[in-house]
């Protein structure tokens, strides 16, 4: 079994091979060779009063990858100003997400993955596919809200599925947006040009992506151009009018048991991902319940790629990508393809498979 760190991970994957792994997986599931689980939580109190204790769980199979990968997470998350998400493992600035790999052929544990660069890697390769199956062939300026991470791998993606010719980007903090058009401009050859309002970087722009923190609204419909393509992380950043109005809603998929399910139990805390709440009332009263933004499903993208389903019909249309759902199966194609190079390329850190094996029948 391989231990691969995020460096063993970034030094295989690129956003192409991103891309074409995850295309395997959705051709995959197309064609009932992949399926998933959708993500379920659990919260419990830390003792603190400005903060709670969430775990996070999803998994997925992946045929043509030969593996099923279970990604989990644990974190420390926070509402402070109650607009965005704060989250830490142990300490600010540290993080647990794992990714474990088994084969499908015979059970045998396969690798355990840091899941951070991964995880950025996936999330953009989704959005950039959505672009491709719904924006413009000739959409050649983006608008993004957004300066960290998820705003990066969404460009690089992006910018492999339609030819680009500008960028915008707005982000609240002036340094990062600044830092951000600098540092993707030279590693895309790309016009970036820091912008003062997420306004500006939503008018005028072919293709909008919100890739932020942020568990309110983002930007307003209003400020979206005819014929242009959005996208986003979670539809907690786009207001209800942006889904209502749009010509064209689409997703990946079923992010998490849907609200309402009768599952004894169950709650839906937060962005409408399925959890179970351990608390008492003043302790549960911490978590921003009522964000409830994901309560409708729209139509699959698998189900648009295969015709089975219509996608953009004109030039005019705004098309909306909801990029949350089958986060499992992304796991699995992924990662399993980043197992199959690391070990063609001798990365990682062997353990002895005999640690993860035993002899009473679980």
């Amino acid at each position: 079994m391989l231990y691969l760190s995020n460096a063993d991970v970034e030094s295989v994957l690129d956003m192409p091979t991103t891309l074409d792994a995850l295309r395997a997986g959705y051709a995959d599931l197309a064609r009932g060779d992949a399926s998933y689980i959708p993500r379920i939580d659990i919260y419990a109190p830390t003792g603190r009063d400005e903060d709670y204790y969430r775990w996070g769980s999803m998994t997925g199979v992946c045929r043509s990858m030969g593996v099923v990968a279970i990604r989990i997470k644990s974190d420390v998350v926070s509402w402070p100003d109650g607009t965005t998400e704060e989250k830490y493992c142990i300490e600010p600035g540290t993080y647990s997400g794992i990714i474990l790999v088994y084969s499908i052929a015979n059970g045998e544990p396969l690798a355990l993955l840091n899941d951070g660069y991964l995880q950025h890697m996936r999330v953009g390769a989704t959005a950039g596919i959505g672009v491709d199956a719904l924006a413009r062939p000739d959409a050649q300026v983006l608008g993004m809200i957004g300066s960290g991470g998820m705003a990066r791998t969404y460009l690089q993606a992006i910018a492999q599925v339609r030819p680009l010719k500008s960028v915008k980007v707005y982000s609240p903090n002036r340094e990062h947006r600044y830092a951000y058009a600098a540092e993707m401009g030279d590693q895309l050859g790309l016009d970036i040009t820091p912008v003062d309002s997420a306004e500006e970087a939503v008018r005028g722009s072919d293709i909008v992506s919100t890739a932020t923190d942020a568990i309110v609204s983002t930007f307003k419909f209003d400020w979206v151009e005819h014929g242009a393509h959005v996208t986003c992380v979670t539809r907690r950043e786009l207001s209800p009018d942006m889904v209502e109005r749009a010509d064209l809603v689409a997703q990946l998929g079923i992010a998490s048991i849907p609200p309402e399910t009768p599952v004894p139990g169950m709650d839906w805390p937060s962005s409408s991902i399925a959890a179970y709440v351990v608390g008492q009332p003043e302790e549960r009263s911490r978590i921003p319940w009522g964000h409830y933004s994901e309560l409708r499903q729209f139509t699959n993208l698998v189900d648009i790629d295969t015709g089975k389903a219509t996608g953009r019909t004109s030039a005019d249309q705004i098309s909306l990508f909801i990029n949350t759902g089958t986060q499992g199966l992304q796991f699995a194609a992924v990662a399993g393809r980043v197992v199959q190079l690391a070990r063609e390329r001798g990365l990682g850190q062997p353990m002895p498979t005999e640690w993860f094996l035993q002899d009473i029948r679980d």
